[in-house]
């Protein structure tokens, strides 16, 4: 086989699930673009079999309920820091046969990886529930209760009631069973899913404000407070979207 086949002919063989005997062939030919062929073929195959593992692991709080037909929902938030825009959350309920092997903590993916997860998550789910806490709510409840309060909301939005909650850190108000996890958007494949769901929500969502107060870097600060938006706020006083009882914010009040 290595006398007559061409690289290209050795790139149709290893995108083809090679079998053995093909790649044994393949060892024994000398040619380097055929040996470098043959090494990126194996670093994939490794990479893949990581992120299989990987996948399963994060699997492993979900099957229980998935054994027994149950629907379980992952529940994350995104914006519990910034000075300015809402609090989002998002609850989403997978399958049992999802091929999402890549989801992670939002926060350790790309934008783009991002946006290509979501459209995965979208794609598969069978149910995704978003929910928007306002700054003014923000300012009335407190991040923390406000934050409980709109993953309460994303939850009793979703078309199906699940039988069981996967929670990142919090205590959701709802009447349904609920575990709640330290880092739990790197331990749960359905928080995982949800962190990025809400992500890209809260992110759409800071770029329309970017167009409307484009003074305050909204699209690429998130509304956190960077040097650019603490200067704007300084410049131009503050937003409609700026909450109130954070400080900067609430001492940029006092001063007028």
């Amino acid at each position: 086989m290595k006398n007559s086949l061409t690289v290209n002919d050795v790139k149709d063989i290893l995108r083809s699930h090679p079998s053995e005997s093909e790649l044994e062939s393949l060892k024994s030919d000398s040619r380097k673009g055929v040996q470098k062929l043959l090494g990126q073929y194996y670093k994939a195959k490794e990479k893949q079999a990581l992120l299989l593992e990987k996948f399963e692991l994060k699997e492993r709080l979900e099957l229980p309920f998935w054994d027994r037909n149950l629907f379980v929902a992952g529940v994350d938030e995104v914006g519990r820091g910034p000075l300015a825009g809402p609090v989002v959350t998002a609850a989403v309920v997978l399958p049992h046969d999802n091929t999402l092997y890549e989801v992670d903590d939002s926060k350790k993916l790309s934008s783009q990886k991002r946006s290509e997860l979501y459209r995965q998550i979208c794609s598969q789910a069978i149910d995704i529930s978003v929910a928007v806490g306002s700054p003014h709510l923000i300012d009335k409840e407190n991040i923390y209760h406000a934050t409980e309060l709109v993953m309460g909301d994303a939850i009793n939005n979703l078309y199906l009631k699940p039988d069981h909650i996967l929670v990142d850190a919090m205590t959701i108000p709802v009447d349904i069973p609920q575990t709640k996890l330290i880092k739990g958007d790197s331990k749960s494949l359905s928080i995982g899913a949800a962190s990025i769901v809400a992500k890209v929500a809260r992110d759409r969502l800071m770029m329309e404000y970017d167009r409307l107060y484009p003074e305050f870097g909204f699209a690429h600060n998130d509304g956190y407070g960077t040097k650019e938006h603490l200067q704007a706020l300084e410049k131009f006083g503050k937003t409609p979207i700026h909450r109130e009882s954070f400080s900067p914010v609430k001492d940029i009040l006092k001063s007028y």
